[in-house]
């Protein structure tokens, strides 16, 4: 009797730890505030692959996205990019300005996908987007201009209540490069009349803000 007392105890106490451990990740869950409207603000470091980068220094990246998250795992976003950097000095013959070289002004739609349903929650992104570029410096072959892109990439976000932080990195496609006279336009033929750059900016950014 005192041996089935006993077994019985031991199996209400690991029920009712089970029920509690999920008592606990399921009020962890709702505490978390992934869906809804979200408000994000932050920086990084912008860069430029293939002729662009011998050219450009990678230099500080900024931004501010606003997204509607309808689930835990879909997101939509509209944003704000920018970005300030400085050329080459040993690749290019530039004056000297006060300030950054060449300040970029941009924004973007994109689409998020949550690979997990969790407060910590990896994912990946794609989108469009257009930027504005501005050259302040005397530089041969660089020109102000609007340039189209693709952004594509992937991130991690944490949610803790309303409070929310975002890690990502992305790499912008770019439709042409003619702020950049110094390499070709557009490069790679896709057939038809359509053709893309070969160059690219990568962005890394840490984002902090709230979901409502």
């Amino acid at each position: 009797m005192g041996k089935g007392l006993l077994a019985g105890a031991a199996a209400v106490a690991v029920l009712a730890a089970g029920s509690a451990q999920a008592a606990s990740t399921e009020l962890r869950r709702s505490s978390a505030d992934m869906r809804g409207l979200t408000f994000l603000v932050g920086g990084g470091v912008e860069g430029y692959t293939s002729g662009l980068r011998d050219q450009i220094d990678p230099g500080l990246a900024y931004g501010v996205t606003v997204a509607i998250k309808p689930t835990n795992v879909l997101g939509i976003e509209l944003g704000y990019t920018g970005a300030i950097s400085d050329f080459n000095d040993s690749r290019l013959l530039t004056t000297d300005t006060s300030g950054p070289d060449i300040v970029r002004n941009g924004a973007q739609a994109a689409v998020t996908l949550g690979l997990s349903a969790t407060p910590l929650q990896p994912y990946v992104m794609g989108g469009v987007g257009l930027s504005r570029y501005n050259v302040r410096a005397l530089a041969p072959g660089f020109q102000d201009d609007t340039v189209g892109n693709i952004p594509v990439g992937a991130g991690l976000r944490l949610h803790i209540g309303s409070f929310t932080a975002d890690a990502r990195v992305n790499y912008n496609f770019l439709f042409d490069q003619e702020f950049a006279l110094t390499v070709p336009p557009s490069d790679v033929n896709l057939g038809s009349d359509e053709t893309f750059s070969s160059g690219g900016r990568y962005v890394g950014t840490i984002n902090l803000g709230a979901t409502f």
